[in-house]
């Protein structure tokens, strides 16, 4: 209840203000994205779908106040499944998405991320064959780097300043960050989304379930089609 009261008090303020608010369960303004997913369906005035097609076997779907990707065991490798803003982040931004590792086997060979749409620029938490096998990571090209990881839920946090991009993770109330470097200054899209990279690690054939929530960006401006 507290969540949609927030929503739609979001939704009044931007009003007040002679701000576009898309309909649905996200939120719009000049200088912000969110969406708490509530509701059962995907708001397609905030988000396109993204990914390869691998219908029964890695799915999305929005209940009970998340966003959940949904992996069969019986998945091919390489898949991606996700959403990705309708909407562009221009200028500087921070993005941000909340999540849980709803089923999560270890070694799993399945990653998370929050990225910039159509590039590699990514901060990531994955289940590897690796020493550590649970990490969280980034790759802002050409550098990446990752670094241990525990629990089942978490955040994950992408900045840019300028050229500069900075990813993080959070740990109780602080912000660790990853990784920094330079990166496109053009007006991008975000993309939440879960994956497999085969020639970076193997997909185990284990069921994988992710669920997203309160994903939000602010940016110095929001430029939608």
């Amino acid at each position: 209840m507290k969540r949609l009261l927030l929503l739609g008090a979001l939704a009044s303020a931007a009003a007040a203000l002679g701000l576009p608010v898309l309909a649905g369960a996200g939120v719009v303004t000049q200088r912000h994205i969110s969406d708490p997913f509530v509701g059962s369906t995907i708001d397609p005035n905030v988000w396109l779908p993204w990914g390869t097609n691998q219908p029964g076997l890695v799915e999305l779907e929005q209940s009970g106040g998340v966003m959940t990707v949904n992996v069969s065991p019986d998945a091919q490798p390489d898949f991606v499944a996700g959403e990705t803003t309708r909407c562009l982040a221009h200028g500087d931004f921070d993005a941000r998405v909340d999540f849980n590792l709803a089923n999560w086997p270890a070694e799993n060979g399945t990653s998370l991320s929050l990225q910039v749409a159509g590039t590699p620029y990514n901060v990531y938490r994955v289940s590897w064959q690796f020493d550590p096998s649970e990490a969280y990571g980034a790759f802002l090209p050409p550098v990446g780097t990752s670094t241990g990881a525990t629990g089942t839920s978490g955040t994950l946090r992408l900045t840019r300043t300028g050229d500069s991009f900075t990813a993080y993770y959070r740990s109780g109330i602080d912000w660790i960050p990853i990784i920094s470097g330079t990166g496109p200054t053009g007006d991008v899209p975000l993309l939440i989304a879960v994956f497999n990279i085969s020639g970076a690690y193997t997909f185990a054939g284990l069921p994988v379930a992710v669920d997203f929530d309160n994903f939000k960006v602010n940016a110095q401006q929001i430029v939608c089609p």
